[in-house]
């Protein structure tokens, strides 16, 4: 049967999960809906849904055939859309003309939209990424389970977490600093860290930390159940799109120790998080086709926020109780459910 709806995207898990949850949205909101992790062709789509969503990052380097594809389906009767995310400001001279000229852009925050102004891109909406609550409730007593087994393997009384890959913008290295600050000061502190095989060597020799090699590869109820077992989530990176982990530990009642940057200062809850001053900010080139709005601060200071939830924890648990509740409820208003149903008002 034809879908109403076709979310194209890649196969990266990231894209992945946005693309599920949209489909899933659209589905609770009675519209049938299917999710590819490929290019979709034109003449393939035309038999398999009747309005299309295209996901991807805004990066001219890889992006251009992901934007041709959206405005093809619109040459043969598909209307459409790309839903972009971008952690700074794409390399003007990389974008074509007629991608200005013949796509239609969403963005997943008012950060994404004010960098396409700059390049000038025209952005139709801002539709925040959402969060799976009935996913999130589905593995809460899981998560509730996984805290105190981890904690009693490692032996600690606070765990902190982090879901990162190693791409230098997840700034996995100012992070293993922060914890050998953290953790010499506190011996009853533990920190989990799933990122990819070559970002372990981060953390080798750090104190009361574990680590897993498997991002992108464990199970999205498995990722889910990890961040929810987490008393604080500890998030690093120095530039983003819009950072979809904190809202996810959110869901969970989980304040964050975050740097204070938008859009992370957009969707996070500005009293019930910890949030790590920046001293400066540049764009630098990676090598990809943007230059990434990089957003400074030192571990001294991120250690110091952990420091601070850790005393927030074990001395005052009725704070505690009210920083989860507090995000906890802040979380619902990104239900994914509602949040994505925006699409139907633009395509």
């Amino acid at each position: 049967m034809m879908s109403t709806f076709g979310i194209v995207t890649s196969y990266a898990p990231s894209l992945q999960t946005v693309a599920r949850d949209i489909a899933y949205a659209l589905k609770a909101k009675g519209y049938t809906a299917s999710t590819f992790d490929r290019q979709i062709p034109p003449h393939e789509a035309k038999n398999l849904f009747k309005i299309g969503i295209v996901f991807i990052p805004f990066d001219p380097l890889y992006s251009l055939a992901w934007f041709l594809l959206q405005r093809d389906y619109v040459k043969e009767g598909i209307p459409s859309v790309t839903y972009v995310t971008v952690e700074g400001l794409p390399k003007k001279h990389l974008v074509r003309k007629w991608v200005k000229r013949d796509c239609t852009f969403i963005a997943c925050s008012q950060f994404v939209k004010e960098m396409l102004s700059k390049i000038d891109v025209d952005v139709i909406n801002i539709i925040p990424h959402g969060v799976n609550i009935d996913e999130v409730n589905q593995v809460k007593n899981n998560a509730i389970a996984k805290k105190e087994e981890i904690k009693q393997k490692m032996g600690v009384k606070v765990l902190f977490g982090t879901v990162a890959s190693n791409h230098p913008r997840k700034n996995l290295a100012t992070l293993a600093q922060a914890i050998r600050i953290a953790t010499e000061e506190l011996d009853d502190i533990g920190f989990y860290i799933v990122t990819t095989p070559n970002g372990v060597s981060h953390f080798v020799g750090v104190k009361n930390t574990h680590v897993s090699p498997s991002f992108g590869k464990m199970p999205r109820a498995q990722i889910l159940t990890l961040i929810g077992s987490f008393d604080f989530y500890v998030h690093p990176s120095y530039c983003e799109g819009f950072g979809l982990p904190v809202l996810e530990a959110h869901a969970f009642g989980v304040p964050c120790i975050l740097p204070q940057y938008a859009p992370l200062t957009e969707h996070a809850h500005p009293e019930a998080n910890f949030w790590v001053p920046i001293k400066r900010w540049e764009y630098e080139n990676l090598g990809d086709g943007i230059l990434y709005l990089c957003h400074h601060y030192t571990p001294e200071e991120m250690a110091s926020r952990i420091v601070e939830a850790y005393d927030v924890y074990t001395s005052n648990p009725d704070k505690y109780l009210q920083l989860s509740q507090t995000v906890e409820e802040h979380a619902k208003k990104f239900h994914a459910v509602e949040t994505y149903a925006k699409f139907l008002e633009e395509v």
